[in-house]
Parts: C-alpha cells; structure tokens; sequence
C-alpha cells in the first residue's frame, strides 16, 4: 500500500517508532518503523511510503521503505507540494506560460539567449522554490509568481515611458533573484545556506550572468556586463544590500518594481489577518507603520 503523506508527529511506543502520516485529505494514519529508520524523518516533511498492512485487532501499518516529495518527478513534485503547503495562486502551467511569453518578446539576441539558458537550466527549481524564507512570497511557487507580478508592473512603466529598454527590464526582472535557488537551503522551509550568508542573491545571479555569458561566447559584450550590473543592484541602495547603486534606467525600474511587489504582497497578506476598521499589526517591510484595512 502506497501513502503519500506529510508527518505531523513523531513518538516511541514499545521500542518502535511511530510515525504519524496525514495523507492532505483528512485521514491520519500511524506508520511503524524501527529506531535507526524513525531518526531519518523531520515533522512536516512529505514522503511517499511503501507499507505493509496488518490486520488484527486494530490494524497497523509498517514501513517497508520511502521516498522523500524530493526525489519525485517534477510533474509529482509540484502537485505533491501543492497539496500540502501553502503555494502561489498560479498553476506552474500558468506561470510558465506567462515567463515563455516575456522572455519570446525580448528582441535582443544577447539578451534572450542569456536569459533562455538560465531558466532553461534551472526550470524545475525555478518554479518550485519561494522568494524568501518569510515575509513576501514565501511559499511554493513564490520565486517565479514574484517575477510574473513585476512583469505586470513594468509593462505599465514601459508603457508610459518608451525610452526604456524593455528587453533588460524583462530579462532583468526574470533573472533577478535566480541566485535565491543557491541563496536558500531547499524548497520547503528553507534556511539561508552558507554561500547565501556569505555571498548572496545579489552577486550570486550575477555570477550566473557572467558563465552563462562566457558558455555562449557573450562574456565580454555590454549586454552581459549590464544584466549583472542590474542584478547586483536590485536593492538600490548599499544598505538594503545592494553591491552597486542602479546607474542605469533599466536597473532603477527594476529596483522599484521589485521593491513594489515585495512590499504590497506583504501588506496583502497582513490585511487578510486583520477585520475591516482595524490596523495591521506593525510591518517590517514597510519601516514598521501599521496600516489600516478601511
């Protein structure tokens, strides 16, 4: 019998393990395995398990092997994670849909094979993994919903300013927090890994930039140095943690619209916990200030 379930709890009970399995459509079961398998799971985390049922006078279940949501296809991945954490409000299949038609309008050839590459590289993490460990986005799906919100955004900026570049503001927008994939420890309640804390997002995506770049013969052109320049400065300023200032129009756009997204979806989320006539509690993305939901 195959049950596919994340762990809620876990106990010892007669020098056996019990593992307590909630399968995301209301049933619990209690899975048996011995004490150095028991050691191998962390509550909240999702498996596939292979048991053996026994029948008697209740019925038990043992644990004949396993196989971490990680090790599944992308296709069983994503629907696993989705049926039991909190994702974006878009389909994969929407998102990709929306990312494909951005990244098939940029015109530049340097550009557009750049930006091909790395999300062709790094699909499968790419719509999967969250834009943070908290705060905005912070879910499954959050790193690509993030990007197709600013996409929305910069369409109106581009629209009311034609001098703009629309081919580094997409691509710019796409790849700026690609480097959150090394950034963060996995998809699921993630942690900040050591190269995070060490390097960052920021220079992280950049570096991506550079050896894609150099893989396609584009190292040494202004559309590569100007893509890293926009990612390693899509915080504005040194101390939101920016490497560089934005120096070009293109990167200023970019560090506004992102800056934007991340701020109104938190606030999104923080008046959905507040009743109507009331104020927020207070929101750190926003210096603090607690906002009132009229």
């Amino acid at each position: 019998m195959l049950i596919i379930g994340k762990i809620s709890g876990i106990n010892t009970n007669d020098g056996m393990i019990n593992v307590l399995v909630n399968d995301g459509k209301g049933a619990i079961y209690n899975l048996k395995t011995d004490q150095e398998t028991g050691k191998k799971f962390s509550i909240s985390d999702v498996y596939e398990f292979d048991v053996e049922v026994k029948e008697g006078e209740r019925t038990q279940y043992f644990i004949l092997s396993y196989k971490s949501i990680m090790d599944f296809s992308f296709e069983e991945k994503n629907q696993s994670l989705r049926d039991f954490y909190v994702s974006a409000p878009y389909s994969v299949k929407e998102l990709e849909s929306i990312i494909e038609k951005y990244t098939n309008s940029i015109n530049n050839k340097i550009i557009k094979s750049i930006t091909t590459k790395l999300l062709k590289e790094n699909h499968d993490d790419y719509f999967l993994y969250p834009a943070a460990t908290k705060m905005h986005h912070a879910y499954i799906g959050g790193l690509a919903y993030h990007c197709v919100s600013m996409l929305k955004l910069a369409d109106g900026v581009i629209l009311a300013y034609p001098y703009l570049n629309k081919d580094y503001i997409y691509a710019g927008i796409m790849l700026h927090d690609i480097g959150k994939i090394k950034e963060l420890s996995g998809i699921v309640a993630p942690e900040y890994s050591t190269e995070g804390q060490l390097i960052g997002h920021l220079v992280l995506g950049a570096m991506e930039i550079k050896m894609a770049a150099k893989e396609l013969g584009y190292d040494d052109t202004e559309e590569a140095m100007l893509l890293e320049h926009m990612l390693i400065s899509h915080h504005g300023m040194p101390q939101y943690g920016s490497a560089k200032k934005p120096l070009t129009a293109e990167a200023l756009v970019l560090w506004y619209v992102d800056s934007i997204d991340s701020k109104l979806r938190t606030l999104e989320g923080e008046l959905e916990k507040c009743e109507s006539g009331s104020f927020t509690q207070p929101i750190g993305v926003l210096d603090k200030m607690k906002m009132y939901k009229a």
